[in-house]
């Protein structure tokens, strides 16, 4: 078990997903809803399917994807595409990615290179970690840890992620894999499982 002091990162990606829900007043990490943060920002969604993409882009070339975005030129706009069939969960993370994309990128993913999108995917999925999983929802799993041994499986749970989305979060604050949280000899530290 590793002690750890807890603090709020200091992450540019973390900056902009705190600004996103400071116009809200999500009061439980459950209440975060992708739905109504899109809808303020004027993003719309549509289904991944021929009928609605056919004016945006050609189907055969995203046809393999779960999700996709087309960004308006401006104003931090632009249409998400969602594949149909996906569970909840997988979903929200998709449309979470999705609209970090949307609103801190310029240019349609089609006509870059492999360099640039993997640095865009990175940063797009750092955000949405951060929004999905902010801080001040974060010490509330610290103050249960206090008194009892804090799983990730709780974690995701609380967060309504999967455990591998909640363990990515805990690692950009830790550097390091965290699997929960506990309490020994009144010293809060991470757990990592071997």
């Amino acid at each position: 078990m590793q002690q750890q002091i807890i603090r709020p990162t200091q992450d540019y990606w973390e900056e902009r997903a705190n600004y996103v829900l400071s116009h809200f007043n999500y009061r439980y990490p459950d209440e975060i809803d992708l739905y109504e943060i899109c809808w303020k920002y004027g993003i719309k969604i549509m289904p991944l399917h021929p009928d609605f993409t056919e004016t945006y882009v050609d189907y055969e070339s995203i046809n393999k994807l779960k999700s996709f975005s087309v960004l308006k030129s401006s104003g931090r706009r632009g249409t998400i595409f969602i594949a149909e069939g996906l569970n909840a969960i997988e979903k929200k993370l998709l449309l979470a990615e999705e609209f970090c994309h949307c609103y801190s990128h310029d240019s349609s993913q089609l006509h870059l290179d492999k360099h640039l999108i993997n640095k865009q995917e990175n940063q797009a999925k750092r955000m949405a970690a951060y929004l999905l999983m902010p801080f001040k929802f974060l010490k509330q799993i610290y103050q249960a840890a206090v008194t009892e041994t804090v799983l990730i499986s709780d974690i995701a749970d609380y967060f309504v992620v999967t455990e591998e989305f909640a363990r990515y979060r805990l690692e950009l604050t830790y550097h390091h894999r965290v699997d929960g949280f506990a309490t020994l000899k009144n010293k809060l530290g991470s757990l990592e499982w071997i």
